[in-house]
């Protein structure tokens, strides 16, 4: 690091809640530490001028306009290895079509070339701030849940939680027994999610098969009486293949368009496919997958952002729904206090590990729960979450279910129930079959949740 630019680039004397208030300013949080030799005022600094309008020399172009944009260090703490950032709004590139903001332009900034600097050993963003001014640039969702239970005929507050699944396997199926696996679990259960792979494989294309899937759709509410839901995966490289296959699919679920959503694979996609979807099918659900993002969120990892980084984001994007993990409770890497997430998403008034945020009347994103879940993981889940407002896609929790998917979906909606009433999971089950038979479907479950269940039901290795 050739120039010492904590002068320029920092300032300790800033007060944090002064900033807020100011309504100017992006502020981030990140765990920092530099590499040896280098001071942490000093490589802080550094890190802040590389995330705004430094560079490694003094250049003869700067003027005093320039300075009043610059990115200011605020606050660190060196023992525990934090460091605050100010980025005034003005650095964010905007839309020239409409005035609009775009994450591309904030991940460049407050995550870009600072992630690769000779002088840091580790940045990570642990959690950010929007003010007002510039959070109502971001579209944020235009469909959620409540758009979804007023499909499924239910109250649009608090009308509780969605069963769902993810088609499994999740790639090897061809067309036939792909809709047939759909049909059988919308015998019992509200919402199918294609799987984050399956799109267009030369043994299933999707013009044969998503025909196919309306038609089981259609099928399975003739029988139940209950409209159904499908997410299907329209994630592609060019927003040309994703606009396609989003209106071939409308095109053919006719009627029933309204009862499906898109699903983006939104981290390896990135937000240039999360906004196409948005901004193409304002009118659908836009479903956000996750695959991926543990490259840079899992706490094994110093370097990137958080899950709680990546998870708010997504909202500024448009997702009307965010795979948020299973909060300990499932097969995923994560912990009962990563119901904070969940929070963050859904409420209009929310706390970070460092900001509280206010979301200004922007629309919620639904926490989507997903990963090794099943009937009996449930109602710890919903204990800690504190409610059921939430969709839930469990592949094996319903295929593996030893009767059927559809008394796997049974056993979720059981499940529910059952921690909505309060109820004791084990007595709940001498009543409700389907949840019964999921102890014995996920018996390894069974046995570290409930102990003493086999007795109690009268079920024997």
């Amino acid at each position: 690091m050739a120039l010492d630019q904590t002068n320029r680039y920092s300032d300790l004397s800033l007060k944090e809640d002064e900033l807020i208030a100011s309504g100017d300013y992006v502020l981030c949080a990140y765990l920092m530490k530099p590499k040896s030799g280098y001071g942490y005022l000093e490589a802080a600094a550094h890190f802040a001028a590389e995330s705004s309008t430094g560079t490694n020399v003094e250049v003869s172009t700067t003027d005093d306009f320039t300075k009043g944009v610059d990115a200011l260090v605020y606050e660190i703490d060196e023992a525990k290895e934090l460091m605050k950032i100010a980025y005034p709004v003005d650095l964010f590139d905007i839309n020239i079509i409409d005035g609009r903001a775009m994450l591309a332009s904030f991940l460049t900034l407050t995550i870009g070339n600072n992630q690769g600097m000779g002088d840091i050993e580790y940045a990570k963003m642990l959690d950010f701030y929007m003010p007002p001014k510039y959070l109502r640039l971001y579209d944020g969702p235009a469909v959620n849940i409540q758009d979804m239970w007023r499909i499924l005929g239910r109250p649009i507050e608090n009308g509780g939680y969605i069963a769902g699944t993810i088609i499994k396997p999740k790639l090897g199926l061809r067309p036939e027994p792909f809709a047939e696996a759909a049909y059988q679990f919308w015998l019992g259960g509200d919402f199918i999610k294609n799987d984050e792979p399956q799109g267009n494989q030369p043994f299933s294309p999707m013009k044969k098969t998503i025909p196919l899937v309306a038609d089981a759709m259609r099928r399975a509410q003739d029988e139940t009486g209950e409209a159904k839901l499908f997410s299907a995966n329209i994630t592609a490289d060019d927003p040309a293949e994703m606009i396609a296959r989003g209106e071939f699919v409308l095109e053919t679920f006719g009627f029933e368009a309204s009862q499906v959503a898109f699903l983006v694979d939104g981290y390896v996609a990135g937000p240039t496919a999360v906004a196409t979807a948005r901004r193409n099918f304002p009118n659908q659900f836009l479903h956000f997958h996750r695959a991926g993002h543990g490259a840079v969120t899992s706490p094994q990892s110093k370097r990137g952002y958080t899950a709680f980084v990546h998870i708010k984001m997504t909202r500024l994007l448009g997702a009307s729904g965010m795979h948020v993990g299973t909060m300990g409770y499932g097969k995923m890497e994560g912990e009962a206090s990563d119901k904070l997430i969940a929070y963050m998403i859904e409420r209009d008034s929310a706390d970070g590990p460092f900001y509280h945020q206010e979301w200004a009347g922007m629309k919620p994103t639904t926490p989507i729960i997903s990963g090794g879940m099943n009937a009996l993981r449930l109602p710890g889940f919903f204990e800690n979450l504190g409610h059921g407002n939430v969709i839930n896609t469990a592949g094996g929790g319903t295929y593996g279910h030893i009767d059927s998917p559809a008394a796997g979906a049974v056993s979720l909606r059981q499940a529910y129930e059952c921690w909505k009433e309060g109820a004791d999971p084990v007595e709940y089950a001498k009543e409700h079959k389907e949840f019964a038979r999921a102890f014995e479907s996920f018996p390894h479950d069974a046995d570290a949740i409930f102990p003493g269940w086999r007795d109690k039901l009268g079920v024997h290795k």
